[in-house]
């Protein structure tokens, strides 16, 4: 069975369904059933099974805006912690956990404070491990600065044979990436374009910045497999490499989260909230006050907004209302923002890459 959101084949070993409580091998399911499928060992949270056509379009949650350090409080327990962890990403597909090897660093992303919280509880309830985050920081975001291309020929050591370029532009805000071919398969034959698109996503996972790519369009523009020498997985190398190559020659932008807010509170305080909303490099509309209340809409950065809510209600003595929702991501000036060193071997180190993905160093 195909898994079209990984691009992955696996085989189902069962099928069953629920039957006056107790689970019975049907072999099969159809529309509106809810049954368990045995052996898609890497499907996860939100993958579409299948063809994907005449899936209804549906919402999107927003992504995580925090990523924290998570400690257990007996270093030896890190491998349960990260089982653990594993086990809750598995269940939440927004819960990202990522290891930052060299520092022995556990990191996870989060959507707020309240999240962190609720996490400790649950390790310690369900996994009977005492572990603590560490103050969480924003996750920024990053997008070429203007067009590029990025070319990599990976043709040594053989047997090998991998030639890419791409043409890489910016986007519209908040459009994520797109990506298309104009190689025909006289150059590169299909199914290994197929590995191309495939390896795209996590190239873009970190940039030259440090932070996750987005809002950009990728075309691929030339590029030669070879009839003899071309191995499976070749593509699949070369194409995180052409790709950092290519950002590196664009330039990129930090993007930040933003959030729009909406504010009551008090007509005698308004001067001090616009104060704070100025200070936050915050950004509103006019103010209205009705009724003696002071009313305002607007937007923020959500890396200087954290302690905001707290704050808020000492100024407003817990009598003002405070909403907030995350709006998207903008451009944000690098010494403002922040960067974050590359995890794991960066494909712009290009040797050691490569002994890397072909298992000779770790």
């Amino acid at each position: 069975m195909h898994n079209k959101t990984s691009g992955l084949d696996e085989k189902i070993v069962q099928i069953r369904k629920n039957k006056l409580n107790r689970a019975v091998d049907t072999g099969f399911l159809t529309a509106g059933d809810i049954g368990i499928i045995c052996g898609f060992a890497n499907a996860k949270l939100g993958d579409i099974i299948g063809s994907g056509k005449n899936i209804p379009p549906s919402y999107k949650l927003a992504s995580p805006l925090l990523r924290a350090k998570i400690t257990p409080s007996d270093e030896n327990r890190y491998p349960e912690l990260v089982a653990a962890i594993s086990e809750l990403s598995a269940e939440d597909p927004l819960l990202e956990m990522y290891w930052v090897q060299g520092e022995r660093e556990l990191v996870v992303n989060v959507t707020g404070l309240i999240q962190i919280e609720i996490l400790e509880s649950i390790l310690a309830e369900r996994f009977n491990i005492d572990a603590k985050f560490a103050e969480p920081s924003v996750i920024y975001k990053e997008t070429p600065a203007k067009p590029g291309y990025g070319y990599e020929a990976y043709t040594m050591p053989k047997p090998c044979w991998a030639i890419i370029k791409f043409y890489i532009e910016p986007g519209e805000r908040g459009s994520g990436f797109t990506y298309e071919s104009k190689v025909g398969d006289n150059k590169i034959l299909y199914r290994y374009q197929s590995q191309i698109e495939q390896a795209i996503p996590g190239s873009l996972k970190q940039g030259p910045l440090g932070w996750n790519v987005t809002d950009l369009k990728i075309t691929l523009v030339d590029g030669q497999s070879h009839f003899l020498h071309t191995h499976p997985l070749d593509f699949m190398l070369t194409t995180p490499m052409a790709m950092m190559r290519g950002l590196v020659d664009c330039g990129t932008t930090l993007l930040e989260p933003m959030l729009d807010f909406r504010i009551s509170a008090d007509e005698s305080l308004s001067s001090r909230i616009i104060g704070e909303i100025i200070d936050m490099r915050g950004t509103f509309d006019s103010p209205s006050i009705i009724n003696g209340k002071f009313n305002i809409d607007g937007r923020y950065p959500a890396a200087s907004s954290l302690n905001f809510p707290v704050k808020f209600a000492s100024i407003t003595s817990g009598r003002g209302t405070l909403a907030a929702a995350f709006s998207g991501y903008e451009p944000c000036p690098l010494e403002l923002g922040a960067t974050t060193p590359y995890r794991g071997i960066n494909p712009l180190d290009r040797a050691k890459y490569i002994l890397h993905i072909r298992g000779a160093i770790q």
